[in-house]
């Protein structure tokens, strides 16, 4: 697949799972903008309609794996323990196929677009670490708008996050999880943009 192809696969992709997410929450689209897979979609639809640097191009494509291994793995996986999958709210036809372009098909989408289109500069491992910046931003708020700013059963807005049902240490442990796997991620994203001396760069 070429790399116009592939980003012109990934906007409609990303343009028709946001569309179905919306269209399927036609009751509170607002509340849909707290979630943390709706933010990095909407940022990197922007970064591939607009442009950006290399270095946000690179935290948002991090941010959408991410995104999709949590999916998969935790959300999506009936044994998990924190799984939506039996939540009634959140199925449905629109739903269901708006997860599945944002949460199973855009991020191996985007993967692919920032290996063919690596940046041309290395990023030092520290970057890495800067990754973790914006995840605990949001983690923050979202801690901060369930103690006191909201009163929802859904509050949390993710089952690993209710800290009602879990408390603050299992919900602190999980995001320690979290992290890693940004921080892993990340890692690997600054290694491979090490090239080799005299290697062309892509």
């Amino acid at each position: 697949m070429s790399g116009r192809v592939l980003r012109v696969s990934t906007v409609v992709v990303l343009a028709v799972g946001l569309a179905l997410a919306f269209a399927a929450a036609r009751d509170e689209p607002l509340e849909l903008l707290l979630y943390f897979t709706v933010q990095v979609d909407l940022a990197y639809l922007a970064v591939l309609l607009l442009g950006g640097g290399d270095r946000l191009r690179t935290a948002l494509t991090v941010y959408l794996v991410v995104t999709g291994l949590v999916f998969v793995l935790v959300l999506a996986n009936p044994w998990s323990g924190y799984t939506m999958a039996t939540t009634a709210d959140a199925r449905g036809p629109l739903s269901d196929a708006g997860n599945l372009l944002l949460h199973a098909v855009a991020p191996p989408l985007a993967a692919a677009d920032w290996l063919a289109r690596r940046p041309r500069r290395a990023l030092a491992p520290a970057y890495a670490v800067g990754l973790l910046a914006y995840p605990l931003v949001w983690l923050a708020a979202i801690l901060v708008r369930g103690a006191g700013l909201s009163r929802a059963d859904d509050r949390y807005l993710y089952p690993f996050l209710d800290v009602p049902r879990l408390g603050y240490p299992t919900v602190a442990g999980n995001a320690v999880v979290f992290a890693l796997v940004v921080l892993l991620l990340g890692l690997g994203a600054s290694r491979l943009t090490r090239h080799p001396a005299g290697a062309p760069t892509p």
